[in-house]
């Protein structure tokens, strides 16, 4: 198994913990990816060069729209992680 494929695994078993994004590793940005399944008006992803800063990232934006539901504040669109 080659790097690229542990790292695709990783991705599908952070999409099964986290059931409201879709998970993937992008090869090419060299960066995993998170895109919210929530209904938007605007596409709402994230990115991290580790699994632990994509679920920091993820838990953040979700705390922020939670709140925006209950302050009728704008939602973030595109989050970035350290590289």
């Amino acid at each position: 198994m080659g790097f690229d494929d542990e790292l695709f695994h990783v991705a599908d078993a952070l999409e099964r913990d986290n059931p409201g994004w879709v998970i993937m590793w992008a090869t090419w940005r060299r960066k995993f990816c998170a895109f919210s399944r929530e209904p938007l008006t605007a596409s709402l992803i994230v990115e991290a060069a580790t699994p632990e800063s994509l679920i920091t990232l993820i838990h953040q934006v979700e705390t922020e729209m939670n709140l925006a539901d209950n302050v009728d504040h704008p939602r973030p669109a595109h989050r970035r992680g350290r590289s």
